[in-house]
């Protein structure tokens, strides 16, 4: 029951007990897949967004957002079309700690200077495996496993920045109620294991081959997959300094910690502080970390936005319903 904290990126022990209210939702009204994963859901947004005539261009990292005074009018891109592009109003959705340190000019931010940000507290990190294995693995959709000196995993993660001998992990097996995840006759897994952030000063380049080794010996010895690592026919290894090369701060997956000095109105708002025509949406700001949630914050920035511009916003919000209770696996929906 306090894995959920895991979510957040936070050790149980300190995850404000606000936050139980993650396993009743999963037991109460069960854990739901978009038929094709979460992409699925990205790609029916970008869908009615082209509906709707938006431009989506991609492979275009922005290096800077322009302002005049505080006010932004536009940002710079590079990579294979780079150009300025001008605008009203620019809609941050990468990791905000970062985002805020590297493309907001250090002489527009008082309430954000970079010495505000790096003392922050920001989430536990993620080592990952992504693998395609041939044929089928004998597990549900979802599996945790829990360490059996949990506390010390735990402190490991969240006080020494230690790697654990034995840590909990999460694996994913969304082919064993979604055929559309895999090809035909083989499993699409993804495995977590929670691991310090970048703060800890782990070399993680050194300790990768190790952490894939064991990971792997846990799915043998805990789960009793034992044939699954000769059956692999693709593999991604995702570490936490390539979360950090992935532009998020720290490594940290799930961005700020969930502290209380840190939850609500104490995140980066959705309007950001000390500068005009600049929006949050994501992990970093209000409600928090995990995707329904960052999903609730972009229906947020986009209401506010929407108020700013004297326009009807599309998503207003609504009353929550009550459901019948349903089974934690249940059918796959249509995305």
């Amino acid at each position: 029951m306090s894995f959920q904290s895991k979510y957040l990126g936070m050790s149980p022990y300190e995850c404000p007990s606000l936050f139980s209210i993650l396993p009743f939702i999963e037991y109460e009204y069960g854990i739901w897949n978009p038929v094709g994963g979460c992409n699925a859901l990205t790609h029916a947004m970008a869908e009615a967004c082209r509906r709707m005539g938006v431009e989506i261009v991609t492979s275009a990292p922005v290096t800077s957002i322009r302002f005049q005074g505080n006010r932004a009018v536009g940002v710079e891109v590079g990579g294979p079309r780079p150009g300025r592009h001008d605008h009203d109003h620019v809609v941050l959705n990468a990791d905000a700690p970062w985002a805020i340190k590297n493309l907001i000019p250090a002489g527009l931010r008082r309430t954000h200077s970079d010495k505000a940000i790096d003392s922050k507290r920001y989430s536990c990190s993620t080592f990952m495996l992504y693998l395609g294995v041939e044929g089928e693995v004998d597990l549900p959709h979802h599996t945790i496993s829990i360490s059996r000196e949990y506390k010390t995993n735990i402190d490991d993660i969240a006080v020494r920045g230690t790697l654990s001998d034995d840590p909990s992990f999460y694996v994913c097996n969304p082919s064993r109620i979604d055929p559309s995840m895999a090809p035909r006759g083989c499993s699409a897994l993804y495995v977590l294991v929670p691991t310090p952030n970048c703060v800890s000063g782990i070399d993680w380049a050194a300790q990768r081959a190790a952490l894939r080794e064991r990971t792997l010996a846990q799915l043998s010895g805990v789960l009793g997959l034992t044939d699954v690592e000769r059956r692999i026919r693709a593999e991604l290894v995702v570490t936490p300094d390539d979360w950090r090369g992935s532009n998020i701060h720290a490594g940290a997956t799930f961005s700020l910690a969930h502290s209380l000095p840190q939850m609500l109105h104490r995140r980066p708002q959705h309007k950001l502080q000390d500068v005009e025509g600049v929006w949050l949406v994501g992990g970093g700001t209000h409600p928090g970390s995990g995707l329904p949630v960052i999903f609730l914050s972009s229906q947020i920035t986009s209401r506010l936005l929407c108020e700013q511009l004297g326009v009807a916003c599309p998503t207003p919000g609504r009353p929550a319903t009550r459901r019948t209770p349903r089974a934690s696996h249940a059918p796959a929906l249509a995305g």
